[in-house]
């Protein structure tokens, strides 16, 4: 087992009676509990006749079991204790994980072992789940990343499963064939008993506790004997480069190499290459790049590995200069790669990358933890570093003996294909050559905040502006946030893009020191947020000081680029997940100046410093350590600002945001967010109940009911100084009117059902305030929590003023905050790629 103080000693596999085999992680310092059961089957291992049927199983997992049904099955029982939790269909396994306090564990495991083993499959619910799944299909067929790996399947030998199509639609999936049910049940039955599973249990119980768990997990699962699944040869099909037709995204170049009989430590090999690839350190390939003008970002990415045998990709998000000269940018990732496989490189580099991996499990949540060690032979203290040299170089010969396949992704107008999956519009081209170019290369510069000096000790005098918040974090992690309130106006949107992309190399080192870095806009106010290992955070704040006051001209150049494009949406992205980036600007900029002012240049952003009032707050730092941070906030631009954030409750109207109108007609996203209409701890109290009750039920009605489309949810969440329920769909069916209309006819059923539910009321509001109070180790929980209550104005004790408010409610307390929902009593914000529906609606220009 592994202990506290070494994080990154991998968790011993135990073998049950039935076959499962398990690894257990007790850690005695969380109040968290976490879950991950492996499928050892994908969708390359569903029948042919049938693409998606493994990732249609996946769904109907969730869909009520023998001892649970829909209402009390394993996700509304997670999202009602505010957990996580989510599943992936990938080619060759299956995962379901979540994450949740401690003392539901053993409930919502039960829920897990259920669906798993004894499903429905209910020929109704099959019918509706499969339009959600065909909803996802459609949604993905406007995903950049997915459509270049269709693209991708083109450059393969037929005979392999990567060329075919697997995600499944409405076509693919005859429910109502009896071959179907069939072969349904029978992959189910194949695949998901004991000996094709992994389980990982990690949370705060003893390692007896776990295994108890486990081993009644092992006598649920079915037992039988394990297959052994044939692997195809894995090849290309042709050397040509191929162009893909891709719409309202970022262009791209892909260069993908074609891999077979590989170690099997040359997962690890490809994790190391990664982290460079990436790495955005002086001198690395990424840096060069950009310095050229020629690309932004590199990444490799793996839409396919199995057994020795895979599709690694490298990634280039081109400028408009790159992409004219893709063979040059072709050329410099190869030359590259040479330079990167020279014995000369591998032991310092090798030392970097192990740092890397010990500091992202120092801190980690339980279930972080379980995914990183559910991958064979994930990198641990005890890793074979010879043996993973020896498949590097394997690697890198495999990579380089031939050439890569290339694919650019952009605009270009492009015939499409037949194709029985995605639709494609893609054409092939001979490669392309160019001149030769010195490139150079140096070795990435190590990352400083990976090897830190730190002196500690105490500050004298703390700035007022500042709120020390303990106790101290016994895992050594920390949370230091910051925010500067704008004076005069709203500062333009390209001095906040400027600084974004600034920050980018800052972000990715940060990311490699345990640190999380965010930067976000909220129309009047910036704010900073360093979450992570406490000792990294005054070094990373220095250097980010620094950038904030004198970017280089090229960020401004970029920054005015990207606020340009604020007025539409990619296609690369998620639109419902785009819109949700929006919101926290769109509400502080309200009606009357919902438009960004033009000018933005090096001098503006002086001035907009001037008029800056900053304050802060740290959480979970030892004392000794409010020296160096204290040094650093002393040079931090503008002035602070001793006096506490005045409350903010959005005015109630109905105000309406379209953005992108003419851009996805095929897909409508839409949000609606209700901000509390009074900010007392009586009010939050009601309402952060009523969202708890509220997801389950509206996430069943309107995706798997009325099968609106695959992304449905609703939530209680702080956007900026907002706080209140929001609730979003993305549908390729429904106009954002007809959303509209769904969302409140089901608010309008919904008081009807709380009346008839008394006593759940009580159980969720009993949850709900036991959640409330959140334990000292869950250090980012808990800072999380303060940070939005300063946000938004209130006492530092207002969670538990909030938490006391909970156990009192009743039912007509529900009734009333519903009321106040359905009336917009404290205002309405829409968010859509679509117009008002009618003049009820202020429109933001």
């Amino acid at each position: 087992m592994p202990s506290p103080a070494d994080p990154a000693q991998r968790p011993a596999q135990l073998i049950l009676t039935n076959g499962l085999r398990v690894r257990l992680l007790p850690l005695t310092a969380s109040s968290q509990s976490a879950a991950l059961i492996r499928v050892h089957a994908g969708s390359h291992d569903a029948p042919t006749a049938y693409p998606g049927l493994a990732h249609f199983l996946e769904h109907l997992l969730f869909l009520g079991s023998r001892d649970y049904h829909a209402a009390q099955s394993l996700m509304p029982f997670v999202q009602g204790c505010g957990g996580q939790l989510n599943a992936s269909t990938r080619e060759r396994h299956t995962d379901f994980f979540f994450q949740l306090p401690a003392s539901h564990f053993r409930e919502a495991m039960l829920r897990l072992l259920d669906m798993l083993a004894n499903p429905l499959l209910d020929p109704d619910a099959q019918l509706r789940e499969r339009e959600v799944l065909d909803a996802e299909f459609q949604a993905r067929a406007q995903d950049a990343e997915t459509l270049c790996d269709a693209a991708l399947g083109f450059g393969i030998e037929a005979s392999h499963p990567f060329s075919g199509f697997h995600a499944g639609n409405r076509d693919t999936l005859p429910v109502e064939d009896p071959a179907f049910q069939q072969a349904l049940t029978g992959y189910h039955r194949r695949f998901y008993q004991a000996s094709e599973i992994e389980l990982l249990l990690a949370g705060p119980q003893t390692a007896e506790q776990l295994l108890q768990l486990a081993e009644r997990a092992d006598a649920t699962l079915s037992s039988g004997s394990s297959f052994s699944q044939r692997v195809l040869p894995l090849r290309r099909s042709s050397n040509q480069w191929l162009r893909l037709q891709l719409d309202n995204a970022q262009p791209r170049l892909l260069l993908a190499f074609v891999l077979d009989g590989l170690s099997g430590h040359s997962a690890l090999a490809l994790d190391y290459l990664g982290l460079w690839l990436a790495s955005e350190a002086h001198g690395g390939l990424a840096q060069r790049l950009r310095e050229t003008g020629l690309c932004r970002s590199v990444k490799l990415r793996m839409p396919y590995w199995h057994e020795g045998q895979g599709v690694a990709v490298i990634e280039l998000l081109p400028t408009e200069e790159g992409l004219s000269r893709r063979a040059t940018l072709v050329d410099a990732v190869l030359d590259w790669l040479r330079f990167f496989s020279s014995e000369a490189h591998w032991v310092p580099c090798f030392d970097e990358y192990r740092r890397v991996c010990l500091r992202s499990l120092q801190g980690a949540e339980p279930l972080a933890q379980l995914r990183h060690w559910v991958e064979p032979l994930a990198w641990s203290t005890s890793s074979d570093k010879a043996a993973i040299r020896q498949a590097f170089v394997a690697l890198m010969a495999g990579m380089l003996d031939s050439a890569p396949l290339v694919l650019t992704a952009d605009g270009i107008d492009l015939d499409p294909v037949d194709t029985s999956g995605f639709s494609l519009r893609l054409g092939v081209e001979s490669p392309q050559q160019s001149s030769p170019v010195d490139w150079a290369w140096q070795r990435p510069a190590r990352n400083p905040w990976l090897n830190l000096d730190v002196q500690r000790h105490e500050a004298r005098d703390f700035p007022t502006a500042l709120r020390w918040s303990g106790p101290q974090d016994k895992s050594g992690q920390g949370a230091l946030f910051l925010k500067w309130q704008f004076t005069d106006g709203q500062p333009p949107t390209g001095l906040w893009h400027a600084l974004s992309q600034t920050l980018q190399p800052s972000i990715w080192a940060a990311r490699q020191a345990g640190v999380s870095l965010r930067f976000e806009d909220f129309g009047s106010a910036w704010v900073l947020r360093l979450e992570g290992y406490a000792e990294a955070v005054p070094s990373i704040l220095d250097e980010i000081i620094g950038l904030f006051t004198a970017p280089p001209a090229r960020a401004i150049v970029e920054g005015r680029r990207h606020a340009d494009k604020q007025a539409s949406l990619r296609g690369d992205e998620m639109l419902l997940r785009q819109l949700l980036d929006r919101l926290p600007r769109l509400l502080a900029l309200g009606p009357a100046n919902a438009g960004t002012v033009s000018y933005d240049d090096a001098a503006e952003l002086i001035r907009i410093w001037q008029s800056a009032r900053w304050q802060a707050m740290a959480v979970g730092f030892a004392k000794d350590m409010s020296g160096p941070l204290v040094n650093a906030l002393k040079i931090l631009p503008g002035e602070p600002a001793p006096s506490a954030v005045a409350g903010t409750v959005f005015r109630a109207h109905k105000l309406w945001h379209s953005i992108g109108v003419e851009q996805f007609t095929n897909e409508t996203a839409f949000l609606l967010f209700c901000p509390l209409p009074d900010p007392t701890p009586e009010c939050e109290a009601a309402w952060r109940v009523l969202a708890q009750l509220i997801e389950g039920p509206f996430f069943r009605r309107l995706r798997s009911e009325l099968q609106l489309g695959y992304a449905v949810f609703s939530r209680f969440s702080q956007f900026g100084s907002y706080a209140g329920i929001v609730f979003g769909v993305q549908s390729p069916t429904a106009s954002a009117a007809q959303i509209l209309e769904h969302v409140d006819a089901f608010l309008s059923t919904f008081s009807e059902a709380l009346s008839h539910q008394p006593g759940e009321v009580s159980e969720q509001a009993a949850r709900e305030a036991s959640e409330r109070h959140v334990a000292d180790s869950e250090l980012r929980a808990r800072a999380g929590q303060a940070w939005q209550g300063f946000l938004s104005g209130l006492e530092i004790d207002h969670p538990t003023q909030v938490a006391a408010a909970m156990r009192v409610l009743s039912p007509n307390d529900l009734i009333a905050a519903l009321d106040e929902l359905r009336s917009a009593a404290g205002g309405w914000v829409a968010v859509a790629n679509a117009r008002a529906p009618d003049a009820s609606w202020s429109v933001a220009p």
